[in-house]
């Protein structure tokens, strides 16, 4: 099904394809629960100087769509390479008693469908996936503050405890059908990367290195002389072969989790309620 378009100002020009996507991951806009909140995150999205979007905003009567699959959104980093974003209205600290609410189930139900069509379209299983599923790289369904806890890349922690995955998640199963048992998916494995390569797959690294200390490259795509240098320099810092290609050992010490995830309330690719406000201040009272 298509949705209407409003593309985001940042993101990754990627071509991925059906392979190279592997998990849907949901957050919560941090943005009041009002009827237009996905046209209005979607506005916030083409013009803001910020480095963040996602590929599907979803609120209690509409879906909009800001960057295509094929691409990659900027919404939950250590899963931005290898997942579909969706943003969904509300805020990570609602109770389940505000999920239930006529809005939320409205919403629910419309990011339910939409798991649904993207999990057929990529053979993507509907399960959750946890933080130590995502390390061990296997497919399905997880949410931001797992993203956050299995790569330490972020402290958002949406979209909340209360949120009711399970229920979205048997909802999209039933919308989605049965058919006949899929094999259980091995993880594929990360590319090698050498000089002369390009792709998102090499602006993926170069972010990664670019988060080591003393390390400071173009994140542009191109596996270049200054990025085999900068690969060069980590791996001698690790007692890595120094050779400038990324490998399995490479790819796993610059994977490995810097920090614990922190603070609790924090949600979405959107900056919060207070940006999006100063951004868009017709935004309304929360519903």
């Amino acid at each position: 099904m298509s949705y209407p378009f409003v593309r985001a100002r940042h993101f990754t020009p990627a071509s991925r394809g059906k392979n190279d996507i592997d998990v849907v991951v949901l957050h919560t806009m941090e943005f009041p629960e009002v009827p237009d909140a996905a046209e209005r995150v979607a506005r916030y999205f083409q013009t803001t100087d910020r480095e963040v979007s996602a590929h599907y905003n979803v609120d209690s009567n509409s879906i909009v769509q800001c960057v295509r699959d094929d691409d990659v959104a900027y919404a939950a980093p250590g899963n931005n390479w290898n997942g579909i974003q969706i943003e969904q209205s509300g805020f990570a600290r609602q109770t389940s008693i505000d999920w239930s609410d006529a809005y939320s189930k409205a919403l629910l139900e419309r990011t339910a469908r939409l798991i649904a069509e993207i999990s057929k379209r990529y053979a993507i299983p509907i399960v959750p996936l946890d933080a130590a599923d995502l390390r061990a790289d296997r497919r399905g369904i997880t949410t931001h503050v797992a993203v956050s806890r299995a790569w330490g890349r972020s402290d958002h922690t949406d979209p909340g405890p209360a949120y009711p995955l399970g229920k979205v998640l048997a909802r999209a199963k039933e919308l989605r059908g049965s058919g006949p048992p899929k094999p259980k998916p091995r993880p594929k494995p990360r590319p090698t990367l050498r000089e002369g390569d390009r792709g998102f797959q090499v602006k993926r690294a170069q972010r990664l290195l670019n988060e080591k200390p003393g390390i400071q490259i173009a994140a542009d795509g191109i596996f270049g002389p200054e990025t085999k240098a900068a690969v060069v320099k980590f791996q001698r810092r690790r007692n890595l072969r120094a050779n400038g290609v990324i490998g399995p050992r490479t790819w796993a010490a610059l994977l490995k989790r810097p920090r614990a995830a922190g603070s609790p309330g924090r949600g979405g690719a959107s900056p919060g309620l207070f940006e999006l406000r100063e951004a868009l201040p017709d935004a309304g009272a929360e519903a």
